[in-house]
């Protein structure tokens, strides 16, 4: 059942549990996602990001999605991961995309909110949701920019975003020990929308739990989704070498489905259906 994020993640928000957020580039891992929340009766966000988007296609993506959405009673949101211009988003949205995310992270604070306004006027014209960033998670060979809480309000007053993503410690693709808990408690006072995690793969599973116990509901799972898809497909391939590839596919997605089922129950929105 396709539908955007707003509900459910205010439904996160009130029950004190996250949303899990994948990100899929193909059928086998969008299907695993899938199986492990129809498992789980979890709600689930499944998210390309624009690397993906560059190597199946925008409306091959969606389309499956939104195909594999139709078979299932779980709430299923398809989502636009760091959307880094206006016109992706506005693809995404004509895509039957049901939620969008613009990433302002690389301009300037006031041309963050004006291009991230923009995006969420779109989406809400559509009845979609939008999320914004203010602040830059960054990635091994990026710094990250903590958030601003001074300009929290502000942000979301002008841009009129449904979710944000703060920048608090984490990165994309890259392991930490331990997350900025004291600045994600004062950004969590200062506003009621929904608080997002980006980069959470490298993110120890305590400082995880810490992170939904101050606010945090949507949370970010590309880099664990495919070093898993790799190492079992390495594993799988090399101890059944003459088999069908549907049948190493197969087993492929449900280790897939395993680890999505994981992050799942650790982020505590398992049977929430």
């Amino acid at each position: 059942m396709l539908t955007n994020s707003k509900k459910i993640l205010l439904d996160a928000q009130r029950g004190g549990y996250a949303v899990g957020a994948f990100n899929t580039s193909d059928l086998e891992i969008t299907k695993a996602i899938i199986a492990a929340a129809v498992r789980q009766k979890a709600p689930v966000i499944i998210q390309t990001s624009e690397k993906a988007i560059a190597f199946a296609g925008l409306e091959n993506l969606a389309d499956i999605v939104k195909n594999e959405a139709s078979r299932v009673k779980v709430p299923v949101v398809l989502h636009l991961d760091h959307g880094r211009s206006l016109k992706l988003v506005g693809e995404a949205i004509n895509n039957g995309y049901s939620s969008v995310m613009f990433d302002g992270s690389h301009l300037t604070y006031q041309e963050n909110i004006i291009y991230t306004k923009q995006a969420a006027v779109s989406a809400h014209r559509h009845k979609l949701t939008c999320e914004g960033e203010l602040g830059s998670v960054g990635n091994k060979d990026e710094e990250a920019l903590f958030t601003d809480p001074t300009l929290v309000k502000d942000y979301i007053k002008k841009t009129e975003v449904d979710s944000l993503a703060v920048a608090i410690g984490s990165r994309h693709a890259t392991k930490i020990e331990a997350l900025n808990i004291e600045l994600l408690k004062k950004i969590r006072k200062l506003t009621n929308v929904p608080l997002v995690l980006h980069g959470a793969s490298g993110v120890p599973e305590e400082e995880v739990k810490k992170a939904i116990k101050n606010g945090i509901c949507k949370i970010n799972i590309d880099t664990d989704i495919r070093h898993t898809f790799s190492e079992s497909m390495r594993e799988i391939s090399n101890k059944f070498k003459d088999a069908d590839p549907r049948e190493i596919m197969t087993k492929v997605m449900l280790e897939v489905q395993l680890e999505v089922e994981k992050k799942i129950k650790l982020f505590g929105s398992d049977n929430k259906i």
